[in-house]
């Protein structure tokens, strides 16, 4: 046999490769496209993580502000007591405060401007959540020109006033809470089908002792609308729990959603350590700080699909404190 026919024989044995490579090649790329197919995967948990991390800092940095806001002017009216005048014992060091409003409601009732409500005590929140309720009146204050007759006269018509707005007047000796009647420029009457008087002082029955604001013997007078909130955690509409806000207006309002738990506790002046408020008892009035401790989730998905990290099979979570000071209680 002639060395070019050797040559051809040799190669026609050479082409092509066998069943065991191919399977091996296979089984290769197959391996491959395995571990591609578990980074992308790993990659996409991990973004997801990221993402529900994200979320449950955002939610918590929003619920903080937005409490902290109210807790802050907590109790907080337009006007202090003179530095001269003594502070009457069963007010603190904030101004007393007669109130003529009639509705029985949870917003008419000032109260000591601060109230807790323990392990689900509020109607309508989450059992074993806390919750608080808060007043004050600090916003878009307008000087009093003259008050008689019930009817206070402003020294600016642009005022956010309105008929039928619950309202505190005060100067350095008290404050009155009523609701305005008919709002014409500058005039806010006080007569109203919602107060059961048009006398605003201190003492005796509902209405019934008068006082003159905007006067020479009792100074400077301001007026201002009374806000009122209440922060609480309870189930929404999709299944888990939400952080609420209940203002004055009829319904509630969701403010952040993927919220397990809320858990406050006061600070008391001489006090050690923050208390609940079983632990505050009748002291409102001389609570002086806030510790808001709030419990969060991640909300990635359906309750079926959020990420489940650790051995417990749970979703992410994180629990973030703040302490917020009082402001008017603190000058």
């Amino acid at each position: 046999m002639s060395a070019h026919v050797l040559k051809v024989a040799l190669a026609r044995r050479q082409a092509g490769v066998t069943l065991i490579e191919m399977m091996v090649a296979m089984l290769l790329g197959l391996l491959v496209v395995g571990g591609a197919i578990s980074m992308f995967m790993a990659n996409g948990r991990v973004y997801k993580a990221t993402e529900s991390l994200g979320r449950i800092q955002e939610n918590g940095r929003i619920g903080f502000e937005l409490m902290a806001r109210d807790i802050r002017e907590a109790d907080g009216t337009p006007c202090r007591q003179p530095q001269t005048q003594p502070a009457l014992p069963q007010y603190g060091k904030m101004l007393p405060i007669a109130n003529v409003l009639t509705s029985g409601a949870w917003w008419a009732n000032w109260g000591s401007g601060v109230q807790g409500y323990e392990n689900g005590a509020l109607a309508g929140s989450l059992a074993g959540t806390d919750a608080i309720e808060l007043h004050s009146a600090n916003t878009s204050a307008v000087t009093v020109q003259s008050f008689a007759g019930g009817n206070f006269v402003l020294s600016s018509a642009l005022h956010d006033i309105g008929s039928n707005d619950v309202v505190l007047a005060c100067d350095g000796n008290q404050g009155s809470i009523f609701q305005a009647g008919t709002v014409a420029g500058t005039t806010v009457p006080v007569a109203s089908a919602g107060n059961c008087g048009t006398n605003l002082g201190l003492g005796g029955t509902c209405g019934s002792v008068p006082y003159a604001y905007a006067t020479a013997t009792n100074g400077q007078a301001s007026i201002a609308r009374v806000h009122a909130v209440r922060w609480y955690v309870a189930q929404n509409a999709r299944g888990g729990n939400s952080l609420w806000l209940q203002d004055m207006a009829a319904a509630p309002t969701e403010i952040i959603d993927g919220v397990r738990d809320l858990e406050l506790t006061y600070l008391l002046p001489g006090a050690a350590s923050y208390v609940n408020a079983t632990g505050v008892g009748t002291r409102w009035k001389d609570v002086t700080a806030v510790r808001i401790a709030l419990e969060l989730e991640g909300q990635q998905g359906n309750q079926e699909d959020r990420i489940k990290v650790g051995t417990d099979g749970q979703g992410l979570r994180r629990q973030i404190t703040h302490v917020v000071t009082l402001r008017n209680r603190s000058i």
